[in-house]
């Protein structure tokens, strides 16, 4: 197999497996081998072996010598400390940007408000549909700190979001934090932001970001074996 080849193999077994792992299609704490997953995306191991060892280095697999490779577990240490930076750092943008905003501006964020609400009357209540919106709502908040000039920001949280991006779809799966409670949260982040409204802003942020987690308790025991530093 060519050097070229070989790398275009790698890339599409790591971003098939990095969606499986967001998604929690596998589960934290699952044994996963080279050799199952080489003849499921009919590959050879080397391919296998290079997207394991990207997917080891951004914290989603964990290699034990001599025992085997697993999908990580969820550190809620981790969870947590995304969610104070999101919510710090969001909430001080949306602040600027309220005194910035252009109508081209509110135009671009209106065009993203309605591909959500087309999603969602088009898509049934489903895994998949709550694995898609995620994508949506990681491109509406993508906009707003890029039309804030801040993209390298939020790609700098999202290194650090792989924890938080399982979480996510745990408790969007699983729980009350529904698709579109989180549509109705962006139109309300939307509406504060163009009426220049912080102490809203600051409420619907907290809200926005916040509330999946504090309402996960249940979610935490029944789903402690997905979690590291998390005793009940």
């Amino acid at each position: 197999m060519s050097i070229k080849k070989n790398n275009a193999s790698s890339n599409i077994v790591y971003k098939g497996l990095r969606d499986d792992i967001l998604s929690l299609k596998l589960i934290p704490g699952s044994a996963i081998s080279e050799t199952d997953i080489a003849s499921k995306y009919n590959v050879s191991r080397t391919p296998v072996r290079d997207a394991f060892k990207a997917l080891s280095n951004e914290g989603l697999l964990e290699v034990k010598p001599h025992v085997g490779t697993f999908v990580s577990l969820m550190d809620i240490n981790q969870i947590s400390d995304v969610l104070y930076v999101r919510k710090v750092v969001e909430l001080s943008i949306l602040k600027d940007l309220a005194n910035s905003l252009t109508e081209a501006d509110e135009l671009r964020l209106k065009f993203n408000l309605n591909e959500q609400k087309i999603f969602l009357l088009n898509t049934a209540d489903s895994e998949d549909s709550v694995n898609d919106f995620i994508k949506y709502d990681n491109s509406f908040h993508k906009l707003i700190f890029h039309i804030a000039g801040k993209e390298n920001i939020w790609n700098m949280i999202l290194g650090m979001n792989q924890h938080y991006e399982r979480f996510r779809s745990l408790i969007n799966l699983q729980g009350e934090n529904n698709i579109q409670n989180l549509y109705e949260e962006h139109c309300m982040i939307f509406d504060a932001l163009t009426k220049k409204d912080a102490e809203a802003l600051q409420t619907i942020i907290s809200k926005h970001i916040y509330d999946g987690f504090r309402n996960s308790s249940a979610l935490l025991v029944k789903y402690s074996d997905y979690f590291i530093n998390c005793q009940y």
